[in-house]
Parts: C-alpha cells; sequence; structure tokens
C-alpha cells in the first residue's frame, strides 16, 4: 500500500474512531444525568411535604376540638352540679361554656378542609410514587440499552484503535508527523482529502498534471489551497 493510501486508511480510521468517542461522550453524560428520575423523584419529596404538613394542621385541630370538648364537659358538669350557688359564678360558667362550644363549633370548618387536603395530598403522594416507579423501569430500560450500546462501541473502538496502530506503523514517521499536525490544526481533524476528477475533494482546485502524476506514483502531496494530504484511489 502506498504512503498516501495508507494515510487515507488511517484518515478513515482515525474519523471512526472521533465518531465513538463522541457518542461514547454523549452516552456517558446520559448516563449521569438522569433528569427524568430527579423530576419524579422531586414531585415525590413536594407532595409528602404537603402531605405531612395537613396531617400535622388536621391532628393540631383534632387535639385542639379535643381539649375544648373536655374543657366544656367540665364546665357543663360543674355547673349543674348543685354545688355552684353563687349567681355570679353560675353566669361565668355558662358563659364560658357557651364560649367552649362557640370555639369548638368554629372549628370543624378548617378540621374538614385539613381532612380533605390531607387525602387529596395523600392521593397526590401514592400517584407521585407510581409515576417515579414507572419513570425508573423506563429509565432502566433506556439506560440498559445505552449501556448495551457504550459496551458495543468500545469493543469496535478497541478494534479501531488496534488497527489504527498498525497502520501507523506502515507510514514513514516524516509523514506521520506530518498527518498528525494537520489533524490537530484542520478543521473536523481532516488531513489527507481525496482527488475527484483532477480536484481535491475538500477545497475543490484543481490539481496539475504533474501533481496528480505524483500522486498516482505514491508521493506524499499536500493541496496548494487547503493544504491537506492529497490521495487519489
Amino acid at each position: 500500500m502506498s504512503q498516501p493510501a495508507s494515510l487515507y486508511h488511517l484518515q478513515s480510521l482515525d474519523s471512526q474512531i472521533d465518531s465513538i468517542r463522541d457518542r461514547l461522550a454523549e452516552i456517558d453524560t446520559l448516563l449521569a444525568q438522569n433528569e427524568a428520575v430527579r423530576a419524579a423523584q422531586a414531585a415525590l419529596e413536594a407532595a409528602q411535604v404537603s402531605q405531612h404538613d395537613w396531617r400535622a394542621k388536621q391532628a393540631n385541630l383534632e387535639a385542639e376540638r379535643q381539649k375544648l370538648k373536655q374543657e366544656a364537659e367540665a364546665a357543663e358538669k360543674r355547673l349543674y352540679s348543685g354545688k355552684v350557688l353563687n349567681p355570679r359564678e353560675l353566669t361565668d360558667l355558662q358563659d364560658k361554656l357557651a364560649e367552649l362550644n362557640t370555639r369548638h363549633k368554629s372549628l370543624e370548618e378548617p378540621l374538614l378542609e385539613a381532612m380533605l387536603q390531607a387525602e387529596e395530598c395523600a392521593e397526590s403522594a401514592q400517584a407521585a410514587a407510581d409515576n417515579l416507579e414507572r419513570v425508573k423501569q423506563e429509565q432502566a430500560e433506556h439506560l440498559g440499552e445505552l449501556s448495551e450500546e457504550r459496551s458495543g462501541l468500545e469493543s469496535q473502538l478497541a478494534g479501531l484503535l488496534a488497527e489504527a496502530e498498525q497502520t501507523r506503523q506502515e507510514i514513514e514517521l516524516e509523514h506521520l508527523q506530518l498527518y498528525d499536525s494537520l489533524r490537530d490544526r484542520l478543521r473536523g481533524g481532516i488531513a489527507v482529502a481525496i482527488v475527484k476528477g483532477g480536484e481535491c475533494a475538500v477545497c475543490g482546485v484543481e490539481l496539475t498534471s504533474q501533481d496528480k502524476q505524483l500522486v498516482r506514483r505514491g508521493e506524499v502531496l499536500t493541496c496548494t489551497t487547503c493544504h491537506r494530504i492529497l490521495y487519489i484511489s
């Protein structure tokens, strides 16, 4: 195989290697991010916090109503015990009992609202938990596919790297250094341009007859315009 042919083959291998490495980087990012699971987890945590807050409010209201009920029962028992004979004290007890009953009744609506909100939050939390489980299963399948793809790409990459290294052994040092230099500084890392119809396929400049003959004989020449190594198949 001529030097330009070996360089062109190396370019083909390196382009495939670049493409695989780019895809592997994308897969690694996807495997690390897992945004869908994080979003579902955040929704579940928010629903659970809301449920906890309403349950706590419900419990506080129930405790307050129970306390008022006990105080009202104690006041009523004393009022009708026959032991209180002072008219002023009887009036105070009646007023206190009325106040306690009023306060007890005033808590009915807030307690009902808290119970309803707690139930709704419990339903929302359950729905969020179900959604999280579904998303996890979907992600597990997706991540499994990505992991499988990654494994296949790594195997393919290893083969290409071995072939590229073998090809580099076939190329003279000065030509290899030129190729590596062009790979580093040219757009897309394309260091070798094929000649089609007598023109450089990258920039379109027409080769002289002498240059075409030299390239066909295996000489390593570069394009006068884009400076890439020329190859005629």
